[in-house]
This record gives C-alpha cells, sequence and structure tokens, in this order.
C-alpha cells in the first residue's frame, strides 16, 4: 500500500471552512478500513447506490478494479472520496471511476457517479475533481457523471464526450396523491394502454407484487429474471447484460443489499402466473430501476407486462414514502412515459498529456467537435 498527499489552497465562494484541503491518493486500501471510513462518509453525504458502499464492496469483493482511492481531507476530516480502477496500456496510464472499462465486465453499469461529499463541504467536490491531473493517468474514464463536471474537467485536459442520456424519472408525491395510479398522471393514450394491460391481466387472478426478503430468494427470483431478459434480447438478435460476470457482481450485491433493504427483487404476478421481476436499487428516498425480464411468451392479447409491472412498483414506492421513481439512463418510450422529469448523465474519456493514448482521444475529440459544427 501506498499513500501520497498534496494540499490545495482555495477560498470557495459560500464557503465557511478553512480553505486549505489535502488530497490522499492511496493504491490498494485496507478493505475493511475503506469501508468504515466510506460508510460513515455516506451518513453525511448525498449520493447515489452507485457510489454507496454496497456497490463499492461489491465491485472490490469480485476484483473487478485493482483500487486507486482518491480522498478529501479537512483537517484529518474525511471530506470527499472515490475510487478508480488502475489499469496500465503499453506506455501509458488510464483510469476508470467506479468502472473497469472492459465491455466484458462493465455489465455491472454505472450511472449517477462522482465522488461521494461530504454535505457541510461542497467545495470538496472541486477539488477532488481537480485532483484527477495530479494522479499520472493519461486517459481517465467518467461514466455515468453529472454535465455539471464537464467546465472544470476542459481545463484539466482534452474531453471525449461519447454519449449524454437523459435519466428519465417520476416524481411520487403526485402519485401518492393520486391513490398509486401513476396512471391518472400520465397522457391519455398511456393511461388507456396500461389500464387495459391491468385489466387483462387481472382475467389471471389478482395482481400480486412481492419482495424477495432473504437472499435465497432473491437468487432464485434473479436467476428467473435473467432467464426472462435473456429469451427477450434473444428475440431481437441481441445477447442483453446477463452475462456471467455481471450475475455474479449483482448476486454479490442481493446479498449485501437484501437484508439492508437497499437492493428489492420484485416479482409480479396474476394469479399464479408469473409477469416479471424488476431489481431495483433504494438509496435514500430514491429507487432506482437497474433491470428486469418480463414473461412475454406467456403473456395474453393486450398484457404489456412491462408497464404491468414498472406501473406496480411505482404504486409500491409512493405508498413507502420514496420521492423518486428513476429508470435511468436511456429514452425508451416506456420511461418517457411513466416520467415528469429527467436528470441528464454524460460518458466521457478525459485525456491528460501527451502520451499516445491522450493524442488518439484528443483526435477524436477533434473529429466529433468537426462533426458537432457542421451539423448546426
Amino acid at each position: 500500500m501506498t499513500r501520497g498527499t498534496f494540499d490545495f489552497k482555495r477560498s470557495p465562494s459560500g464557503s465557511d471552512h478553512d480553505p486549505a484541503l489535502t488530497v490522499v491518493v492511496e493504491d490498494d486500501p485496507d478493505i475493511a478500513a475503506l469501508g468504515e471510513e466510506w460508510q460513515a462518509l455516506e451518513a453525511r453525504a448525498d449520493g447515489s447506490f452507485f457510489t454507496s458502499w454496497t456497490w463499492i464492496a461489491a465491485l472490490l469483493a469480485n476484483g473487478l478494479v485493482h483500487p486507486l482511492v482518491v480522498r478529501v481531507e479537512a483537517a484529518g476530516r474525511l471530506v470527499a472520496i472515490g475510487i478508480f480502477h488502475r489499469r496500465a496500456r503499453g506506455f501509458s496510464r488510464s483510469l476508470s471511476l467506479t468502472s473497469v472499462d472492459d465491455p466484458e465486465y462493465d455489465a455491472p453499469y454505472v450511472e449517477h457517479n462522482g465522488p461521494l461529499v461530504d454535505r457541510d463541504y461542497p467545495e470538496a467536490s472541486g477539488i477532488w475533481w481537480q485532483a484527477i491531473d495530479r494522479l499520472g493517468a493519461s486517459i481517465v474514464y467518467l461514466p455515468g457523471i453529472a454535465p455539471e463536471a464537464l467546465p472544470g474537467l476542459r481545463r484539466l485536459g482534452t474531453v471525449l464526450v461519447e454519449r449524454q442520456q437523459p435519466a428519465p424519472r417520476r416524481s411520487l408525491a403526485p402519485v401518492r396523491a393520486c391513490g398509486g395510479d401513476v396512471t391518472a398522471l400520465m397522457s391519455p393514450n398511456s393511461r388507456r394502454q396500461i389500464r387495459r394491460a391491468i385489466r387483462a391481466c387481472e382475467q389471471s387472478g389478482p395482481l400480486t407484487l412481492d419482495r424477495a426478503t432473504t437472499p435465497d430468494d432473491a437468487r432464485l427470483a434473479f436467476a428467473r429474471m435473467a432467464e426472462l431478459h435473456r429469451a427477450g434480447w434473444r428475440r431481437r438478435g441481441q445477447a442483453g447484460a446477463m452475462s456471467p460476470s455481471f450475475c455474479r457482481f449483482h448476486l454479490d450485491v442481493l446479498a449485501r443489499g437484501v437484508a439492508a433493504g437497499t437492493a428489492d427483487l420484485l416479482t409480479v404476478r396474476a394469479g399464479d402466473r408469473l409477469i416479471g421481476h424488476l431489481y431495483n436499487f433504494r438509496y435514500g428516498r430514491t429507487v432506482s430501476a437497474y433491470q428486469s425480464g418480463f414473461a412475454y411468451d406467456t403473456a395474453l392479447p393486450h398484457e404489456k407486462p412491462g408497464l404491468v409491472c414498472h406501473a406496480l412498483a411505482i404504486r409500491h414506492y409512493a405508498e413507502q414514502g420514496l420521492e423518486i421513481y428513476d429508470f435511468l439512463a436511456g429514452a425508451a418510450r416506456y420511461k418517457t412515459s411513466f416520467a415528469d422529469h429527467a436528470r441528464d448523465l454524460v460518458w466521457l474519456r478525459l485525456a491528460i498529456g501527451h502520451a499516445p493514448l491522450a493524442l488518439m482521444i484528443r483526435a477524436r475529440a477533434r473529429v466529433a467537435a468537426y462533426r458537432d459544427r457542421r451539423d448546426i
């Protein structure tokens, strides 16, 4: 284990704190100690499930990352933290934030990514991002981050935005006000389709939604969901996201999250007939709809298993007092039909210095900028 430190002296506008903040960089950390300090900061931060220790611990336990931990401290107090996967590529060193940057292993898709920051030290966020150019990397992959970080990153090097997508979301307070019926808040066409689909399902018996309450039950439901997911993608000639590495990682997440109440494996049935499964994450008062599998092969006419499952899940979480149902990134029609707002997320590469990989990213960024100007 090696540690390095460097100081930033900055007087952020609106900050009541001493502007001297220390960045501490550590590779191969003690995992038990890291978990304790990470979870202590979680209680003082407004992060996401993807910056929670449940997610980070599963990445580490499955050997998916060779960790480089970047901390910001104020007089010894941890005020920001994030973890990179470090990788040597020829003469260049690359880093990827809370991800592996390898298609085979990045099926554990990360969104709402970034450092975990003490809400009493908002200035630590800018310091954490600013520290990236001192980590000795030529390329830094930053998937699923908020676009607000872009101006600061562009001051560090060349930014290549690979994609930018909205994450559609549904506010649950209005759903509660409608007695849990989200369709009352949707367009007439969507409302008509979903209500007809619910009536069609109910011909097989009452609709029920159950949450797996033990890791064993969650594993069984996950296996059924994975098969339904694969079957759906096979019909479209694609493999989907249920690779062996994905399944191993998420079985670990479920083992940690089901008992803690932060990972939900939901099963929707009409009578005894399976309609589908939803795999969701809870963090604070937000639930994220991460993965799913629906029984399209046994669906009756006019049934829409995906829409029915999400409508029941939205009712379920509204009744439990949660505030946001996040469909995560992507502009699929069903997401935008349910949603009443969205947050943008970006996937980008930051090129620093003059190593060959950095020069390649710069060239790609120039080509992308030229195409953007030509399309105006």
